[in-house]
């Protein structure tokens, strides 16, 4: 008696394949999202703990905030990235996002995936320096995501927030352009994160900072 056996023919075999290519092509894009998702929750973390550390700061320094790069007599000397690495165990990998572009090279170079809202560094209108002078911390943005196009150096560490909604700006209608030029606003799924001098963290859709641009809501300015 012959035994009869049965193999793949060319076609099912190529049926086959491209059965499991459909499959793999629908769960690539899942799997992806559920990576930035997950980036995405360790980067709100990182922040949490910067803002544990800012708020630590300010308890040992009569509620002065973090400096920024241009303060001190050596440039970069009292930059809060230095300044609240003690607070933060000297964890360097905080300061950066795993979804940031250059997360690398700013790990590399001592640079930051973060900018500290120069509202809390300068003196001049609407500006403060001390954690006292601020009614809703709540309120009031701390730091902010940089920018993927701003090169991995330690100086870019903070934004020129006092500036977007400078007059000229607000006329040429160009808000929008200079906040995006500091602040990286699609981070995570369209949206950024926001850590709030409470120590809070807000994740922003990019909408609503271009709502906030049309309408001239200054959102950065100490409240």
């Amino acid at each position: 008696m012959r035994r009869d056996s049965r193999a793949f023919t060319l076609v099912e075999l190529l049926v086959v394949i491209a059965v499991i290519g459909s499959m793999a092509a629908l769960l690539l894009p899942a799997v992806q999202s559920a990576r930035e998702t997950a980036r995405s929750a360790v980067c709100k973390s990182q922040l949490r703990q910067i803002g544990i550390a800012m708020l630590r700061y300010c308890d040992a320094h009569d509620g002065e905030l973090p400096d920024w790069w241009h303060s001190g007599a050596v440039k970069g000397s009292r930059s809060w990235i230095y300044t609240l690495a003690p607070f933060m165990e000297n964890v360097d990998a905080i300061r950066v996002c795993p979804q940031d572009a250059r997360a690398d090279d700013r790990l590399t170079n001592r640079a930051s995936s973060y900018a500290i809202n120069n509202y809390l560094t300068t003196t001049g209108p609407g500006a403060v320096r001390f954690l006292r002078q601020v009614a809703a911390t709540s309120r009031t943005v701390a730091t902010m995501e940089l920018a993927d196009a701003l090169p991995a150096e330690p100086l870019y560490e903070h934004t020129h927030s006092t500036e977007w909604f400078a007059p000229l700006n607000v006329l040429d209608g160009v808000v929008l352009q200079e906040i995006s030029r500091e602040v990286q606003l699609d981070r995570h799924h369209r949206a950024s994160h926001f850590l709030y001098l409470d120590g809070h963290v807000t994740l922003v859709p990019a909408d609503q900072v271009a709502a906030w641009a049309a309408e001239g809501f200054d959102f950065a300015k100490a409240e």
